[in-house]
């Protein structure tokens, strides 16, 4: 039987799925004798490897035939065969969104606000809407991290049998809380180390691809940034039931005392980094994220949020002038300095110890805007390469689904972007999408 270590799976041993759900495959009805070819004028391949100029990829049904240099790759003829040219194009493989909430998408509204005033059924019917808003900004996989009941889980079944048009989902389902814990009004409250241990079980079985821990305190109206939620102890049986079972965790995580249970219990992707101290200031910890990087512990830093809601703020006191209140004044500053301190959190367990970021946007008020994570990530330091890397190969590893998508190599799936500009020259070029294809289905 395989066995892991706490925090991470052995090395060598296979990480095992479902026998009845492949995470993240859909049963789209596309010929299986299909053919495309798609003619680029560079292709960048998710790998880090250098791009192949004037590029052509060969698309056999859903998949990936053949990739490499036009007039050195062999092109099949007949009927079934049809051609995409994009000579001034850069193809790449579909972006990948590590950590989306896709009930939600209602501006203005505070989540007790929509949780009271929204069904199921609106909030599935709105999930439909948002998941295509965000795949035509070039998203064919979404980490989704946490959605009441078993909205996402229709979401996905749907998508499965043709009846909507949605990404790649991974789905956590309910995130594991404590009891009045933030998002407990999704159901999946547990207190204590039994309890957690039958909250993973119960998930698994429901059919999550990964386990969603709210370590700390979040948005939730009841609940604060500044603690922890739960115990070494509970986090640690969260992640070996997790493990036992083949699925990887991962924390939100606001409180510094958060983030330094979740890594000492060895969960598998940190999200947020906030480290926020107990009296509201904040304060890097060397050591916590050296072990991050030790561990092999992936990052989500998800700065884009805290930017949306700072530039609505900034937009609403330009609009308001003297009329602007004390208490939106208050908000903005404690935005404005939660997403400084937060961007400048990534750059230094990038730079400095080596922590892998992946790409992971927190939609919950607005979907399409994908890009602005990735700019804020190349604001922090990081190369334009290392950033496409967090957006497909390297997400891909993260969320365990490299054999399946995240890279432009035969065998996989195709799930493939083109823009009109170089992104390794402006990462901006990210912004518009030209073509969009999930799975050999093009989209856009």
């Amino acid at each position: 039987m395989a066995t892991y270590r706490t925090g991470v799976f052995a090395p060598g041993v296979p990480r095992p799925s479902s026998p009845l759900r492949a995470p993240g495959r859909l049963n789209i009805f596309i010929d299986p004798n299909q053919v495309t070819v798609i003619n680029v004028g560079s292709m960048i391949d998710g790998t880090g490897a250098k791009p192949i100029e004037k590029a052509v990829v060969v698309v056999e049904g859903t998949k990936i035939k053949a990739v490499g240099q036009q007039g050195k790759v062999s092109i099949p003829e007949g009927q079934h065969v049809q051609t995409l040219d994009f000579p001034n194009g850069h193809l790449l493989p579909g972006l990948m969104d590590s950590h989306t909430h896709l009930m939600f998408g209602v501006p203005g509204k505070s989540y007790e606000q929509v949780i009271e005033s929204d069904t199921d059924e609106i909030m599935l019917l709105r999930s439909i809407g948002n998941a295509l808003t965000h795949m035509k900004s070039g998203v064919t996989t979404m980490r989704e991290n946490g959605a009441r009941n078993k909205i996402t889980f229709n979401l996905r079944e749907g998508g499965n049998r043709g009846y909507v048009t949605i990404p790649r989902l991974l789905l956590c389902g309910r995130p594991v809380t404590m009891t009045g814990g933030h998002f407990f009004w999704c159901n999946q409250e547990a207190d204590g180390v039994d309890a957690v241990r039958a909250a993973v079980r119960e998930l698994v079985k429901d059919g999550a691809d990964h386990i969603k821990i709210m370590a700390s305190g979040g948005g939730t109206a009841i609940t604060s940034l500044l603690q922890p939620s739960y115990t070494v102890e509970e986090l640690t049986a969260i992640v070996d039931e997790a493990h036992n079972m083949g699925k990887p965790t991962t924390a939100h995580c606001h409180a510094t005392q958060s983030i330094a249970n979740a890594v000492e219990a060895g969960v598998d992707m940190i999200e947020h980094l906030g480290f926020n101290e107990p009296d509201g200031s904040y304060k890097f910890y060397p050591h916590v994220v050296e072990q991050m990087a030790k561990q092999g512990t992936y990052l989500s830093p998800t700065v884009q949020t805290g930017y949306r809601g700072r530039e609505s703020l900034l937009n609403k006191k330009e609009e308001q002038g003297k009329k602007f209140s004390k208490e939106d004044q208050v908000r903005l500053d404690w935005v404005a300095a939660k997403c400084e301190n937060q961007l400048a959190f990534l750059g230094r367990a990038w730079s400095e110890f080596g922590v892998q970021p992946i790409a992971g946007t927190d939609a919950i008020s607005g979907f399409g805007d994908y890009c602005i994570g990735l700019e804020l990530m190349s604001d922090a330091g990081m190369s334009n390469m290392g950033v496409i890397q967090a957006a497909t190969g390297t997400a891909a590893k993260a969320m365990h689904v490299e054999d399946l998508t995240g890279t432009v190599v035969p065998g996989l799936e195709a799930d493939l972007i083109v823009v009109d500009n170089n992104p390794l020259e402006n990462i901006k070029a990210l912004r518009k999408m030209t073509m969009v294809m999930r799975g050999g289905e093009r989209i856009v």
